[in-house]
């Protein structure tokens, strides 16, 4: 014969909760970096317009590997006057340059940046060599000088 068991509703609740797993702390290693703090000396000339300067790039048009790239324009910003100029020498691609240096920069990365001429020109002038050009120009390193008065 068989036996019979009856469980009480207390007897069921306590077989049908399972116990949650205790949290496991683990220690934290806290790193503390030194503040390096840059001096007027070690501040570049990129970070911020200096008055007086110049920053300039040349143009070239690609025409690598078959002969040398071709020197077609610079184009320069001026502190003093906060504007961004373009002086052709190639005179044929004079219009394209123009029409080019009136709009914004694509930077092309793994983030894509648009760089406004219009809000930002320091930023401009300082983003032109990285930005795709199109039409096989290209754009060289950014060169800076004091601006004769």
């Amino acid at each position: 014969m068989v036996k019979k068991t009856t469980l009480n509703k207390k007897e069921i609740y306590k077989a049908s909760t399972v116990a949650a797993p205790k949290a496991v702390k683990k220690p934290v290693k806290v790193v503390e970096e030194p503040v390096v703090e840059h001096t007027p000396e070690e501040s570049s000339i990129f970070d911020s317009p200096v008055v007086g300067m110049v920053y300039e790039s040349k143009i070239f048009i690609k025409r690598e590997p078959i002969s040398k790239d071709e020197l077609v324009a610079t184009v320069a910003y001026r502190t003093g006057t906060a504007d961004i100029t373009l002086t052709p020498i190639e005179q044929k691609y004079s219009t394209r340059l123009a029409t080019l240096i009136t709009g914004d920069l694509l930077i092309e990365g793994p983030p894509i940046v648009l760089v406004s001429r219009a809000e930002t020109p320091f930023e401009w002038i300082k983003a032109f060599p990285k930005a795709k050009l199109g039409d096989k120009f290209i754009g060289s390193e950014l060169v800076t000088y004091y601006e004769n008065n």
